[in-house]
């Protein structure tokens, strides 16, 4: 048996690039001025003043966001930009001295996410993301393009809220990948559907009622009715055909005459390979089985 749940869904929900290393620039104090006067970094980007004179000096932000304390002479001061704009700034001691750093801003970017990779047919997951802008009220469309279909659906269109987050809830049919957009912007999320298998407990009168629930009908296909062996691991112990309505009745006298004594656990094992496209792998819970 084979049970196939790729790792990479499970373990991406959402995928980014990692962020290039911050980087340093140098500027130099002379008694001529800052050099260079002009400086450009990225955001979270650094600037490292050095004091090159024979006198001392200050930096200071023109709207008061950094300031460094006096400057002797080969002593430095630097200052880490945490978001994009332009800054400019002068020498306290010498106010005619005056330079800017400017601070190019992240990329804008949309996030999004599953609350689960994998679920079970009917079951709600719920995505989230959120824009680098930040802000409320910016418009973000989620579409969605179920397994087998060439045409993306829009499934919600949606306003940020604090901190330019969002969130949606929905049961997915079938497998599929969902796409938040924003602005020429967008991000994606692959969701994967398991049919919903159940094996409620014999019935008074002997028999097991087991059947598949999914989006389209499962008649004619078929499952595996599996044991939980001393070694832990889940074996075939025969393979079943589902019936006109994608379910099926066995006997608990049948199931034991194909389990050795003693008292194990049976399920329903349903691989994809039985399976129309769009789902994954599926089983029921599980039942007892004494056999005497």
């Amino acid at each position: 048996m084979r049970r196939f749940i790729p790792h990479a869904v499970a373990a991406l929900a959402l995928v980014l690039a990692a962020p290039a290393s911050a980087a340093t620039s140098a500027v130099q104090i002379k008694s001529t001025g800052f050099a260079p006067a002009t400086v450009s970094i990225n955001q979270n980007d650094s600037v490292k003043w050095t004091n090159t004179d024979t006198k001392n000096h200050q930096v200071v932000a023109n709207n008061g966001s950094f300031v460094s304390g006096i400057l002797a002479p080969g002593k430095s001061f630097t200052h880490t930009f945490k978001s994009g704009g332009t800054f400019r700034y002068h020498d306290g001691l010498h106010p005619t001295l005056t330079g800017t750093v400017t601070v190019k801003g992240a990329p804008d970017q949309v996030t999004l996410a599953a609350s689960a990779p994998v679920v079970k047919f009917g079951s709600q997951i719920t995505l989230t993301g959120a824009v680098t802008s930040k802000k409320v009220g910016e418009t973000v469309t989620l579409v969605a393009l179920p397994y087998g279909q060439t045409t993306k659906q829009v499934v919600a269109t949606l306003q940020t809220t604090t901190n330019g987050t969002f969130s949606f809830t929905l049961a997915p049919q079938v497998n599929t990948t969902y796409q938040a957009q924003w602005k020429s912007l967008e991000s994606s999320v692959i969701v994967q559907v398991q049919p919903m298998i159940k094996l409620p407990f014999v019935s008074r009168t002997g028999y097991f009622h087991f059947y598949v629930t999914a989006g389209q009908s499962f008649a004619g296909r078929f499952v595996y009715l599996q044991r939980f062996t001393l070694a832990r691991t889940w074996i075939n112990v025969r393979r079943l055909q589902l019936g006109q309505k994608s379910g099926r009745i066995m006997s608990v006298k049948f199931v034991r005459r194909l389990i050795p004594r003693g008292r194990w656990s049976v399920r329903i094992y349903m691989p994809a390979t039985e399976m129309p496209g769009g789902y994954i792998d599926s089983w029921s819970g599980t039942q007892p089985v004494v056999k005497r």
